[in-house]
């Protein structure tokens, strides 16, 4: 190979490398827009356990055998999967999401640190993982498997 050849093969892997590490932070920064503030409403609601706008963030519809749902109907559905697991964290004192991985290009999973007092009123972390899609209306919660001390409690 000459030394022509050689730089045109540098050149090109260096134009490689600069555009995937530009394609990478351009999807951080999406993720940081749209799919960070999905995460932190459904927690905030959580811990509240505001049910009635868990609509806004989750979308459990593919758990329900009704394919046309109200806001009012996803809410229930939510609270109906939601319940358990937030009666057994008790009381939640924070959340810190840990991780955001690329799961597809409309799909992102994350992992979430639950910090909440145990029985004796220590602080334990529990670790949740949840799955965010993008449908036509925008970024939601598909899946939510739970961390909370009652480990066998999971979505179907």
């Amino acid at each position: 190979m000459g030394v022509g050849m050689r730089k045109i093969c540098y050149s090109a892997l260096s134009l490689l490398i600069a555009l995937s590490a530009v394609w990478i932070y351009l999807i951080k920064d999406m993720d940081s827009k749209s799919v960070i503030p999905v995460i932190n409403g459904f927690y905030g609601i959580f811990i509240e356990k505001d049910y009635c706008n868990m609509y806004k963030y989750t979308d459990f519809s593919k758990y329900s055998q009704n394919p046309d749902l109200t806001n009012e109907d996803k809410a229930i559905l939510a609270h109906g999967l939601l319940n358990n697991d937030r009666h057994w964290y008790g009381e939640i004192k924070r959340y810190d999401i840990k991780s955001v991985k690329w799961s597809g290009i409309d799909k992102r999973s994350a992992k979430i640190a639950v910090i909440a007092l145990d029985g004796y009123g220590n602080e334990k972390t529990y670790y949740d993982k949840v799955i965010i899609e993008k449908n036509e209306i925008g970024w939601f919660i598909t899946e939510y498997n739970s961390g909370s001390p009652w480990r066998t409690m999971k979505m179907p």
